[in-house]
This record gives C-alpha cells, sequence and structure tokens, in this order.
C-alpha cells in the first residue's frame, strides 16, 4: 500500500472527487479501472477537461475502509508513516470529528443533557468531539463566521452546529437526530453537494434560500472559483432549489456567499 495510492484516495474519500491529473501507479492499477468500470467512480467532463468523482459512496467507502483498513493513524512522524502505509500490528490514533454547536435549547450530546443556552450565553459557542446529537431542529451552517451570526436572521429556534472541516461522511451523519434539518451554505455546486449529501440522511431536509435571494444573487454575486466545478449528484438533482441555483450558476458562471446574506439582510 503506497502513500501516492493512499493520498489519491484518501482525497477523494474527504472530498468525494479528484483532478484529472492522477497518479501513474493509481491509474494503471487494476483496481482504478474495476472501480470505472463499476461506477463507482466515474470520469466527469468539465469544459476543456475532466475530473474523477465518486459517484457511489457507500461502495466506494467499502472499497476505502478493506483497502485502508488504518486511515485513522496520524502522520505525524517518520514512525507513523511506516505505520500507516505498511502492514503492522501498530494501534493507530483514532481521528476524531470536532463540532460546534450554537442555540438556546436543551440537547443530548455524546449521550449527556446539556444545557446549550448557557454555553452559548457565556461562551457564544460551545465544542466537543463528535460522537452523537439529538435535538429538536437542527441548522448546519457551512462557513464559521456565518456561524457566529446566523441567529440574526434564522432567530433561536434551530440547534445551529458546524463541523470542523466540510460535512462528514454519511456513517457520521446517522448519529444526528433531529426533526428538522436545515442547511445553510453558499449558493454553489460546493453548497449545492454538501446540501444533497445531507439530504441522503435527512429525508426531511431543507436548503435555506431568503426570499430576497434573486436581488441579494443580482447586485452582490461574485464570479465562481474555476475549482467550483459540477458534481454529478448536483448535475442530476431534480430537487427545485437546486434546479433553480444550478441553472444560475452555469449561465451567469457567478455565485452568492452566505455571509451576504447575513450582513445584507440583518
Amino acid at each position: 500500500m503506497g502513500k501516492v495510492e493512499f493520498n489519491f484516495y484518501n482525497n477523494l474519500q474527504l472530498n468525494g472527487r479528484a483532478a484529472n491529473k492522477i497518479p501513474k501507479v493509481v491509474a494503471s492499477s487494476s483496481e482504478f479501472h474495476v472501480l470505472l468500470e463499476a461506477k463507482i467512480i466515474n470520469k466527469v467532463h468539465s469544459g476543456r477537461g475532466y475530473y474523477y468523482e465518486v459517484s457511489k459512496q457507500d461502495k466506494f467507502d467499502a472499497f476505502y475502509n478493506k483497502k485502508y483498513p488504518r486511515d485513522n493513524i496520524e502522520v505525524m512522524t517518520e514512525v507513523d508513516n511506516q505505520l500507516k502505509y505498511r502492514d503492522t500490528k501498530a494501534t493507530g490514533l483514532k481521528k476524531d470529528r470536532v463540532i460546534f454547536i450554537r442555540g438556546t435549547q436543551k440537547i443530548t450530546l455524546n449521550d449527556r443533557e446539556l444545557d446549550l443556552k448557557h454555553a452559548t450565553q457565556d461562551f457564544n459557542i460551545f465544542s466537543a468531539v463528535f460522537q452523537t446529537l439529538k435535538a429538536s431542529k437542527i441548522c448546519f451552517v457551512e462557513n464559521l463566521q456565518p456561524f457566529l451570526e446566523v441567529e440574526k436572521i434564522l432567530g433561536d429556534k434551530y440547534t445551529y452546529i458546524h463541523f470542523y472541516g466540510r460535512l462528514p461522511r454519511k456513517e457520521v451523519l446517522l448519529n444526528i437526530e433531529c426533526d428538522e434539518y436545515l442547511h445553510f451554505g453558499d449558493y454553489d455546486f460546493l453548497g449545492l453537494n454538501e446540501f444533497l449529501k445531507a439530504k441522503e440522511v435527512f429525508a426531511k431536509c431543507e436548503i435555506y434560500i431568503p426570499d430576497n435571494y434573486d436581488m441579494l444573487y443580482n447586485e452582490f454575486s461574485r464570479k465562481r472559483e474555476a475549482k467550483d466545478t459540477i458534481y454529478e449528484k448536483v448535475k442530476n438533482s431534480t430537487i427545485s432549489e437546486v434546479v433553480r441555483i444550478r441553472e444560475q450558476l452555469n449561465k451567469h458562471n457567478r455565485f452568492l456567499e452566505q455571509q451576504v446574506v447575513i450582513s445584507e439582510t440583518v
């Protein structure tokens, strides 16, 4: 198991996609061709180029976990590096996801009841290594600064959460229990893909689109970043809100940041 291969598949596991320039050792491997033929990974054309994207997350997870059963080992020293890439009896360190939480409700976090109101009033934010979460109404906020201000436009009816890094994988999200789930992110392809990722777990998941969205878009949208290419899930989605934003992105090549929604609405 080589470091180059690990970096490639680990990037796919974390980000769901990889650039068209893949390592030769990966491109020439039989397992990579099997993944392509089984459509677990798709080659997606974008403009004059292309990229690779995970299309069957559950099957890719099964492949990844089998190939790298110790992917939870941190690479901190040369010894750790050897542990990560070679068969060994050493025990790895668990890589945990950190969750940030704000709100005024009582919730159950990691099987312990928590009065979030006091934590938010005293410190403005509460964080923990995530295991489980139970709350009535949850709003996931994609970016940190909007997360710290979101109640200015959505009030205090939600428990607001933000994960360090991107939204976790499906098996992590399954440890969240709630009656309502609202997704609030940037209005670009990545934000739409994150919403659809949550939608796979929370059937009633909705994406937040303000009433004055069109006005904000016309006045404050900015050029879409080149790396924000369309995801297969976003491309094939028939959800009306996704279709609306997707067509706008394709037509104008501009997107609206969630920070603008807060700063121009308050």
